[in-house]
């Protein structure tokens, strides 16, 4: 908890402070009240930022939650030792930097002469992530997706892990098909797995900047622009800090809703 405070909470009370003040570089020189947020709202583009924001966060968390549900299934019935083999390499994107996994996706994904799209220009598929603005989005969808399948996959295989076999062998015995196995015994055991993954997976996902300013720099134009890149941006390219401040705070509230949003879905679903 101490960790968290320090790490967690109090930049992020001081960033809404700091929201509130007229800054003079990173000094405050007095009290702005609203005008940081009045200003950051007036411009017209932060409208189709938030909603680009949404739109990237809850399909790459879908995405990501039905790759890692499916993997971790696989996983669940393969022998130990070749288990262990498939989770160190569904780890990997994970325990790498960021900032090297997006560059090593841009490298062979994203570039106009990236072997990815050489590949399947060989296919006959033209295919250029930089100038197309639906397939950057797709690209920063699978890195991020990329980047987490596999601490989504540890999370989810722990709690397939505690579903207790006698559940399963008793459906067997009355005749229970596979897909009914897992539709009324496996989801509701590992709802609990489920819930946090899909909150971790949203609060990184909603605080991504590292893949947007890697993969695609927000372009092309303003196709993936979103919010943390917008908020990176506004502070350390334009040095609005006051600005930047009240870009996160509006980040924070977002966070909170969406997590919420899931715990009370999750409530409902008991």
């Amino acid at each position: 908890m101490l960790v968290l405070l320090v790490v967690l909470i109090l930049p992020a009370l001081f960033a809404v402070v700091y929201s509130l003040l007229e800054l003079k570089s990173v000094r405050p020189v007095g009290f702005a009240g609203l005008e940081n947020y009045r200003e950051v709202f007036s411009n017209p583009a932060i409208a189709a930022v938030l909603v680009r924001t949404l739109v990237f966060a809850v399909i790459t968390v879908a995405l990501t939650l039905a790759v890692a549900l499916a993997v971790a299934v696989f996983l669940d019935r393969l022998t130990a030792r070749r288990a262990t083999l498939v989770q160190i390499l569904v780890i990997l994107p994970w325990v790498i930097s960021t900032i090297v996994g997006a560059l090593l996706f841009r490298w062979f994904f994203v570039t106009d002469i990236s072997p990815g799209v050489y590949l399947l220009s060989q296919l006959g598929i033209e295919a250029k992530p930089l100038t197309d603005p639906t397939l950057s989005m797709i690209s920063l969808i699978l890195v991020a997706m990329w980047r987490t399948l596999g601490f989504a996959v540890l999370l989810l295989i722990a709690g397939l892990k505690a579903v207790p076999g006698e559940f399963y062998e008793a459906a067997t015995v009355d005749g229970a098909s596979g897909w009914q196995q897992f539709r009324l015994i496996t989801l509701p055991m590992i709802k609990t797995s489920l819930t946090i993954t899909t909150v971790v997976l949203t609060m990184s996902n909603l605080n991504n900047v590292e893949a947007p300013l890697v993969t695609t720099g927000g372009g092309p134009g303003e196709a993936t622009q979103i919010l943390p890149l917008t908020i990176y941006q506004q502070a350390f390219t334009h040095f609005d800090f006051a600005g930047g401040a009240a870009l996160a705070a509006v980040a924070l509230v977002l966070n909170v809703g969406l997590v919420f949003a899931y715990l009370r879905l999750a409530k409902w679903s008991v």
